[in-house]
């Protein structure tokens, strides 16, 4: 029967792979999750941005739609002078 022997240089080794493993680990989680707030923020604040654009959209057809009633009345009015 074989006895199994592991060298000291070995176990240095295998715990520096074991550790450098885990500090790798823990930094991709770190920078998923750092990623993944800045794009629920920036989602967010783009459904705001959206939201700001259309209600100045519908102000600016509300504006034309008053422009164009007000150039009809004063066309309608040098017309019947």
């Amino acid at each position: 029967m074989k006895k199994f022997t592991l060298h000291l240089d070995a176990a240095i080794v295998i715990a520096l792979v074991v550790a450098l493993s885990l500090g790798m680990n823990a930094f991709q989680y770190f920078q998923v999750k750092s990623l993944t707030e800045e794009n629920a923020r920036l989602q967010f604040q783009g459904i705001a941005d959206k939201l700001n654009l259309d209600s100045q959209q519908s102000f600016i057809d509300r504006q034309n739609a008053k422009i164009e009633q007000l150039e009809a009345a004063v066309s309608s009015a040098q017309a019947a002078d």
